[in-house]
């Protein structure tokens, strides 16, 4: 079990990394970007996270902001059932993948999560949307 151990006959979840619990959605900062999004992707790689999984919830992310920038006027909490959507796919995708992808699955969910909990408006979205272009930007190239 990579994300836990047993203890007394049951399994003791693993902490896991937050690497977004410090970002501030309203000023992102570059280190925001430098650290926290390069560090998650590699983590995320190293954990066996796949690139076409990666991207397709990156597109996911990119249609919403598409949908969000041809309204004149944004209704917050639309805003936030979409992306509340959006982390039911990523469950979707967990719950669906093969035993040995869970983990990474529950990695990924739990990082973004922590971002999507922070977006409460449409600037912090946009934010949102710039670390999901950092995340795929640094994640490294798989071998196929």
């Amino acid at each position: 079990m990579a994300n836990g151990h047993h203890q007394g006959g049951k399994t003791v979840e693993q902490p896991v990394t937050q690497h977004f619990a410090n970002v501030n959605l309203q000023s992102l900062k570059k280190e925001d970007i430098a650290s926290s999004a390069k560090n998650f992707s590699e983590e995320l790689n190293g954990k066996g996270f796949k690139s076409n999984q990666l991207r397709k919830f990156y597109n996911e992310i990119m249609a919403l902001k598409t949908r969000y920038q041809s309204k004149t006027s944004i209704d917050n909490e639309q805003l936030k059932l979409d992306l509340a959507i959006f982390l039911s796919k990523i469950e979707y995708g967990k719950n669906k993948a093969k035993q040995g992808e869970k983990d990474s699955f529950a990695y990924y969910l739990k990082n973004i999560e922590t971002l999507v909990n922070k977006t409460d408006n449409y600037d912090k979205f946009k934010n949102f949307v710039t670390i999901m272009e950092a995340i795929v930007a640094y994640f490294p190239k798989q071998q196929n």
